[in-house]
């Protein structure tokens, strides 16, 4: 498995820390959003000063940093608010359908062609998940229901567009760069959410300190490197060790059922992912990206 590769899966593990920091903390949703996003940018400010790398940093965010830090504070956002509505499962069966349709949605627009050998590696990850969802998805098209549905297809397409945005960047910005921006842009477009916050206790600050640092930093950053020079469809693949992560982190950390079925999606999850990543080859699109940097 190559760096990139490695990349990916600690960017999906440390997203899955964000469930694991909601359920010690306590905190509201859009405050764990936030502080994720804030204290994120924050940590990376630091480790870009530590490392007098400040000039990185310099210089105007383009449209495509500022529609990604939009896009993944409302990704974040419209999944939290959707389970108001629906069930959690659901949600996360909306949410995870993001990376297959993005996988196919490059071979289309960034000319990352898709064989079947491929293509039916996703199916089969897919598959795993809903596997690991125990196939529960059971929405009503009704007035309580439909307003939830809304929401988690409006969190699939941000994170899809954020997958495919994160893509398309230019050469010329650094991935550190690419990650301060977004993860900024992302907090200022959850301020308004923020209705009577009060100030976080001495106990929250370790929580935000780790939302920010993990599932904030590490994740964002490591996903945007790892967009850049995986394919979409092993990216896709590979971001389903989020919701692996978050089934083994509820049996070992919180004593949650683990069932036959969930644990045979894990495999075919991990199994996927390996085969995908094995067959990796770098695509038309980060060639160019490569070719443009030499130059």
């Amino acid at each position: 498995m190559g760096p990139y590769a490695l990349l990916a899966l600690i960017s999906a593990v440390a997203m899955a820390s964000s469930g694991i920091i909601a359920r010690f903390s306590g905190l509201a949703a859009a405050e764990l959003t936030f502080y994720r996003l804030a204290v994120g940018a924050l940590c990376l400010l630091l480790f870009v000063g530590l490392s007098g790398r400040l000039a990185l940093l310099k210089g105007k965010p383009d449209w495509r940093m500022a529609l990604n830090g939009v896009l993944l504070a409302s990704f974040m956002l419209c999944f939290l608010s959707a389970i108001e509505y629906i069930s959690l499962a659901n949600a996360i069966m909306l949410v995870y359908l993001a990376p297959p349709l993005s996988a196919f949605i490059a071979h289309w627009l960034l000319n990352e062609t898709l064989d079947l050998p491929d293509a039916s590696l996703i199916v089969l990850s897919f598959f795993g998940f809903a596997m690991l969802q125990q196939f529960k998805f059971d929405l009503v098209l009704d007035a309580t229901q439909l307003p939830g549905l809304l929401l988690g297809i409006l969190s699939l397409c941000a994170y899809s567009s954020f997958l495919l945005l994160n893509r398309r960047s230019l050469p010329a910005h650094s991935q550190l760069q690419r990650t301060f921006y977004q993860l900024i842009i992302g907090a200022c477009c959850v301020l308004p959410f923020l209705t009577g916050i009060n100030m976080p206790s001495a106990d929250d600050l370790l929580w935000i300190a780790l939302a920010g640092i993990f599932p904030g930093f590490i994740a964002i950053y490591c996903a945007i490197i790892a967009l850049q020079h995986l394919p979409t469809r092993v990216y896709a693949t590979l971001a389903y060790l989020e919701p692996v992560t978050v089934i083994l982190a509820g049996w070992w950390l919180f004593n949650e059922r683990l069932t036959t079925l969930q644990l045979g999606g894990v495999l075919l999850i991990i199994l996927t992912g390996l085969l995908l990543a094995r067959r990796h080859k770098p695509a038309k699109a980060v060639l160019a990206v490569a070719e443009a940097v030499r130059l």
